[in-house]
């Protein structure tokens, strides 16, 4: 255990700017956009009358109308987050496997009293939930800030924000499923993490390249040549990474659903998962028969990415 923490952080001082600089430069950007606003604002607006009668309009309005637009507005703070953080693992597992052969440390790496299993694990484990977890502190302390704002505001334009906002927020229970998702998502893409881990482990350079073209390309035969599909596929490869995205796990605050627009799991245009926003139909995602084809197709990926692993050089 003691290597396998050991390991781990030194993924993370490894990648100390992505995983560190890169979530506090989201916040510097929250910041700077909310106080962007308030000087726009104030430009337009000397006497902050209009501030102060969308206050009182606000705070006269129906308590489950704003109890569900603070609700929306927490999941809204965390899209860039999921955003961001997407390109982050993306990136990192990329290069997991690839940046050792690069800069020939490899050798060195290898030298050391860790075996190549407990690498790869922690390179994996670094992306499935280190990653995740700085980028929710940061979401976190981010949404706690605007928060803030938002009550120094409406105290400055004649209101309580306790009963306006904040006794309504219930804010520590969508972060909550903010952390929850991503870390369910994390599960769900263990087939997309294993197929980057493999092409990091084997690309000899230019990994990006080597991640998107064999997809694309055998994604284009299948529509091109229609034989080319079994009964094992019931749509091209484009199809199915398509249907895997639409039933992820990750909060979508822009779905609409019977009608009714709110936040959502995945892309609700299906009905083979429920896409309410609730942890159990979070977890329906992950025991369900398409999780399972996944995880094997992950685990051939990963043991792939391991036996080369086992046989790189510095060559």
């Amino acid at each position: 255990m003691n290597r396998f923490l050991a390991l781990v952080r030194r993924e993370f001082w490894e990648n100390r700017i992505a995983f560190r600089a890169t979530p506090i430069a989201l916040f510097g950007l929250y910041m700077a956009g909310a106080a962007m606003a308030l000087i726009t604002f104030s430009y337009f607006d000397n006497e902050f009358s209009t501030m102060k009668e969308a206050a009182r309009f606000i705070a006269q309005s129906d308590v489950e109308i704003r109890s569900q637009a603070v609700w929306l507005a927490n999941f809204a703070g965390s899209t860039f987050f999921t955003f961001v953080m997407g390109i982050v693992v993306f990136f990192y597992l990329l290069g997991s496997l690839y940046d050792d052969r690069k800069d020939r440390s490899i050798l060195f790496w290898k030298s050391l009293p860790a075996s190549d299993t407990l690498t790869v694990a922690s390179k994996l484990f670094t992306a499935m939930f280190v990653v995740p977890t700085i980028f929710w502190i940061a979401f976190v302390v981010t949404m706690a800030a605007l928060y803030a704002i938002a009550s120094l505001t409406f105290m400055f334009a004649g209101e309580n924000p306790w009963p306006v906002i904040l006794a309504v927020a219930n804010p520590f229970k969508a972060w909550g499923y903010v952390l929850a998702s991503w870390y369910a998502h994390a599960i769900w893409a263990l087939p997309m993490y294993g197929w980057l881990m493999l092409v990091s482990a084997f690309s000899p350079r230019l990994p990006l390249l080597f991640a998107l073209i064999p997809p694309a390309v055998i994604a284009v035969l299948q529509i091109w040549l229609d034989f080319l599909r079994t009964f094992t596929l019931e749509a091209n490869l484009g199809g199915i990474l398509w249907q895997w995205w639409v039933d992820a796990p990750i909060i979508n605050c822009c779905g609409e659903e019977n009608g009714s627009v709110g936040a959502f799991l995945g892309i609700p245009i299906d009905d083979r998962f429920d896409h309410a926003l609730t942890i159990g139909n979070m977890l329906d995602r992950l025991f369900s028969l398409p999780m399972l084809g996944g995880l094997c197709v992950a685990a051939v990926f990963l043991a792939g990415a391991l036996w080369l692993r086992s046989r790189a050089t510095d060559n």
